[in-house]
């Protein structure tokens, strides 16, 4: 009898962790799959890095993969995991069975307002950005208002998954990160220029109201992929599997059975 299919999921940044973004797709998918959902460095209870950029996040995705046997799995990366998912599948095309890109960092070469965020994360007013003031109800209401497409719809369940993972997250973390990822001209992190090397059937998952990462970006992908396919949620941010779990988890399973088919480039 063949062994299941390994499948790893990689979460988001800022106080995002496994449990958060996956808690309706880990159950779902390890009916059928062997599942792994590491907590990031610093993120759950996955200890901090000396310095949290994309590059050491993905050295330490490599280490970890080694450590846990891992010698081929299909990668889901959500955002920041998207990124570090894409790197990896770049990296080791030969380790890697299939790749899930979910509002995926790494696909574009500038981030919104680039030149505002950078300003202020140079400035004397970066301190406040790790601030405990900043982590109150206004400032997550603020947040998913921009993370989500809408906010208004939200459960209170997720409400509440929020704001305990919001008061376990190392305080400045995600702004560290950031601080780093921006540079002048554009973000340290861009893959766009090497996604025709992908050689793995790749399927990419977006909200048509993604803040963050505007669905342009995703369709440009598609378009450089020679295996792609692109799945547009309507009305759904930047947060596909807390948005919108269900259409999520029925892509992830039709696309890890291997029942897309796919556009060649």
């Amino acid at each position: 009898m063949n062994s299941p299919q390994t499948v790893v999921l990689l979460h988001g940044a800022g106080a995002d962790c496994a449990q958060l973004s996956w808690k309706y797709v880990l159950p779902r998918l390890l009916a059928r799959f062997r599942v792994l959902a590491p907590d990031l460095p610093g993120h759950g209870s996955t200890p901090e890095l000396r310095e949290p950029t994309t590059a050491a996040y993905g050295a330490w995705l490599r280490g970890w993969l080694d450590q846990a046997a891992v010698e081929r799995a299909s990668l889901v990366g959500l955002s920041l995991g998207g990124a570090l998912a894409l790197g990896y599948a770049l990296d080791h095309p030969d380790r890697v069975e299939r790749l899930v890109l979910v509002a995926s960092y790494g696909l574009a070469p500038r981030v919104p307002y680039h030149t505002l965020l950078r300003w202020l994360l140079h400035s004397p007013l970066r301190g406040l950005l790790a601030s405990s003031r900043l982590r109150g109800g206004v400032a997550l209401r603020f947040g998913l208002r921009v993370l989500v497409g809408d906010p208004g719809a939200l459960p209170a369940e997720l409400l509440a998954d929020v704001r305990r993972a919001v008061a376990g997250t190392r305080p400045g973390l995600f702004w560290r990160w950031l601080r780093a990822e921006l540079e002048p001209a554009g973000v340290r992190t861009c893959f766009r220029d090497r996604l025709g090397e992908l050689r793995c059937p790749v399927l990419l998952v977006h909200g048509d109201r993604d803040r963050l990462v505007p669905l342009e970006h995703a369709r440009e992908a598609a378009r450089r992929i020679p295996q792609a396919q692109l799945v547009v949620l309507a009305g759904c941010g930047h947060w596909p599997p807390r948005e919108r779990p269900a259409e999520v988890c029925a892509a992830l399973e039709a696309f890890l059975a291997g029942v897309y088919s796919f556009h060649e480039a």
